[in-house]
């Protein structure tokens, strides 16, 4: 017990300095109230984030790790954004052209964890044309305004994406 109490004591300092570094970053100055108020906030952060959230700092380490991947799916993601709406614009610009009509679109995401599940659905609905409107244990249910839009969800490179993203954090 109080090996688990050192150890936690380690962990909320490295927490705290880490927090109190942050604060002292965005604020660009250093003064006696800055140095005031960014310990009182650092400790209160640390407190609640161990106590009440359950986070330790090994697994802040782990996400800090991952960001470069975060960052990465976030770029592709903008850039299939500005695509769909192309897509989108050029189903608006061609009133006269026929169209099939708006569709749901029930699949099995694939993924394994539920915060990929909820990136998946996310990732959707930001997309221009689709969204996600139904979130079951194994089941996503999205609207396509065009049944083309909506083609292999399953097999689509979010999906293909988050699973590699959760294969890293997992394997």
């Amino acid at each position: 017990m109080e090996n688990e109490l050192g150890m936690r004591g380690r962990e909320d300092r490295l927490v705290f300095v880490l927090l109190f570094l942050f604060w002292l970053l965005l604020n660009g100055k250093v003064t006696v109230e800055i140095i005031l108020v960014g310990a009182a906030v650092s400790a209160a952060l640390t407190c609640f984030a161990h106590r009440v959230l359950h986070i330790s700092p090994q697994g802040e380490l782990r996400v800090l790790r991952r960001l470069p991947e975060v960052f990465c799916y976030l770029m592709w993601l903008m850039g299939q954004i500005l695509l769909s709406n192309i897509q989108v614009i050029g189903r608006i610009l061609t009133p006269g052209k026929k169209q099939a009509p708006a569709k749901l679109i029930w699949f099995q995401p694939g993924t394994k964890g539920n915060l990929a599940k909820l990136a998946l659905a996310n990732s959707i609905t930001l997309t221009p044309g689709t969204v996600t409107v139904s979130m079951g244990p194994d089941m996503l249910c999205v609207y396509a305004l065009d049944p083309e839009f909506g083609a292999g969800l399953k097999e689509s490179a979010f999906a293909e994406k988050l699973k590699k993203l959760e294969e890293e954090r997992h394997g």
